[in-house]
Formats: C-alpha cells, sequence, structure tokens
C-alpha cells in the first residue's frame, strides 16, 4: 500500500521544525472538485443514542437499533433489535481480535446499511496508533458484516455512503495521497487503492550537481504511482538507485525507500539518513539543494538543470 506513516510523518515533522462563491457557483464548484463520474455521496440518516469508549449504539432510520461493543480479549460484537421495546439478539462477533481496543467507535447508517470503524493494538488506550484498522458495513437484517483490516499503516478513514448505500467508501486523505478502500454490496471489500499527491512541477527534470559527479531524475507522481527520485554516479564508483518522494511544496521533499539498483552506495547515494535530508527548490528554473535538516538547516549539495 503505502510507506508507513509514523516513518514518513516524522520525516514531515523533522522538515516542518514541528496544507464563498453563490449558491449556483458553489455547486458547480463541487462538482468540480469531486471530478467527472465521481458519484455523489448521500448523507447518514442514522442518530446516535448512546456512546463512550468502548460501545456505541446507533437508531436507523426504520427505527431499528443497533450496538456495537468491544468485548475484552474478544474483538467487536454486534447485536441488534426491531425497536427500543424488543429484545436484543445475541451478541454476534464482527472481528475477532485480543488487543486493547483504542477508544471509541465510530459507526454511521443510510437506510439499511451501516458502516463501522475500530481500532485495535497494543497500548492502543494510551494514545498510540491502532495496529489494525477494521473496517466493516452491515446491511439488510445486520446479521451478517463483510470486514476488511489495514494492519501497520496509520489508516485513518472518514467513510462516505454511496450509490443509495450500495457503496461505501473508506477515505483517507493524507499529505502524501488518497487511501481509498471500498466496499460494494454485490462484490464486497476491494483492495485498498492508493492515489499519490503531485509533487511541485520545479522539481520535475534531470538535474546534474554542481561538481559534475551526480545526476537526478525527478518523476512525477502519477495516480496510484508515487513521485520518483534516480540518483546515478557520473564520475567515481558506480552508485545508481531510486527512491519515492513526497512533499508539502516546493520547499519541503523527503526522500522515503532508497533502492539501491547497480554498484554501491557513495556519497549522498543516498544521504546516509533518508529522514535527515529534504530536497529545496526555490524558482522554476532551479537550483536544487539538498538540505541537512535540524535547528539550522545546512545546504549540502546543489544541482543544476540538466534539461
Amino acid at each position: 500500500m503505502r510507506v508507513k506513516r509514523a516513518a514518513v510523518w516524522a520525516a514531515a515533522v523533522l522538515l516542518l521544525g514541528g496544507t464563498v462563491a453563490g449558491c449556483g457557483g458553489g455547486e458547480q464548484e463541487k462538482a468540480k472538485a469531486k471530478g467527472p463520474g465521481s458519484p455523489t455521496a448521500q448523507k447518514p440518516d442514522s442518530k446516535t443514542i448512546d456512546s463512550d469508549d468502548d460501545h456505541t449504539v446507533l437508531r436507523l432510520s426504520d427505527g431499528r437499533e443497533l450496538s456495537l461493543t468491544y468485548a475484552k480479549g474478544r474483538g467487536l460484537e454486534a447485536k441488534h433489535r426491531d425497536s427500543a421495546t424488543e429484545a436484543w439478539s445475541a451478541p454476534k462477533t464482527v472481528y475477532a481480535n485480543a488487543h486493547d481496543p483504542c477508544q471509541g467507535i465510530e459507526a454511521k447508517a443510510y437506510r439499511d446499511t451501516v458502516w463501522v470503524v475500530a481500532g485495535f493494538g497494543p497500548y492502543c488506550r494510551d494514545g498510540e496508533e491502532p495496529q489494525d484498522v477494521l473496517a466493516a458495513v452491515g446491511t439488510d437484517d445486520l446479521s451478517s458484516w463483510a470486514t476488511s483490516v489495514v494492519s501497520d499503516q496509520g489508516f485513518d478513514p472518514k467513510p462516505r455512503f454511496r450509490d443509495s448505500g450500495a457503496r461505501v467508501d473508506f477515505v483517507d486523505r493524507s499529505w502524501i495521497g488518497t487511501t481509498t478502500l471500498t466496499w460494494k454490496k454485490l462484490s464486497g471489500f476491494a483492495s485498498p487503492t492508493e492515489t499519490y499527491r503531485p509533487i511541485h512541477q520545479w522539481f520535475v527534470g534531470r538535474w546534474r550537481s554542481q561538481d559534475g559527479t551526480q545526476q537526478l531524475t525527478i518523476d512525477q507522481a502519477a495516480g496510484a504511482r508515487s513521485a520518483r527520485l534516480t540518483v546515478e554516479s557520473l564520475t567515481g564508483p558506480r552508485c545508481k538507485g531510486s527512491a519515492m518522494l513526497t512533499g508539502l511544496d516546493q520547499h519541503d521533499l523527503t526522500l522515503n525507500n532508497f533502492k539501491l539498483e547497480e554498484g554501491t552506495k557513495t556519497a549522498y547515494c543516498p544521504p546516509e539518513d533518508e529522514t535527515e535530508y529534504s530536497f529545496a527548490v526555490d524558482s522554476a528554473d532551479g537550483p536544487l539543494r539538498l538540505v541537512k535538516i535540524g535547528n539550522r538547516p545546512k545546504t549540502v549539495r546543489t544541482y543544476e538543470r540538466a534539461d
């Protein structure tokens, strides 16, 4: 899927030192933002009638009630009833997990479709990110549940009902890009998809170090492909490799997951610690600077455009 967010976020923290029109125009702008063919989302029509860190109770639009509860050592359980005066069904395990639950269960319904998001992991109660994030969908009589689990990725989705409840998109937007986990009534959960944010156009192209020893090629992100950096030595020992690039703007671009493809690692191929360096460019024609970040950022290498 994506680079682990904990590592990428740590790099971002280092970099940063610690991203109305009228009625008619507003709707047009919203449509443009969604893009052509984007399905319209339906607003939830359920009501939360009780909730704490370990359980939540929903009332659906037809009057039914659904209770979701963390069962210690067993995971997430669900039970339902036709109305507040009826008896609850027997609890059913939605997802089995022996780890501690995180704080709270998120759940919403549209008509007879319910989405649920819940997290589990060691020390989750103490504020650490969940190790496993559960996305679940129940439909019709709520006696069965479809589930998908994203592990070790910092997944934090905002679900959306679409197609009148026949589809739910669990959407996680970050400064890296957008991860979408989609459930459809006819086919269940698909694998998560990733759309990376483009980097600033000023970075894109070929660059040559001022001392003539190294060439960089930076390619733009395209959908599920992240922006890429290729590093190649021009003199001395052979070194060629590539890495994923992510960034907020033209002043912050970080290197992740460098892979050596030819030769041996040499000076700045790659930098000795990826999290301690960033690339910066201040104008459309460069130069490109490799910066060692910290309390006093320092430019350690400069590149000029080679194309």
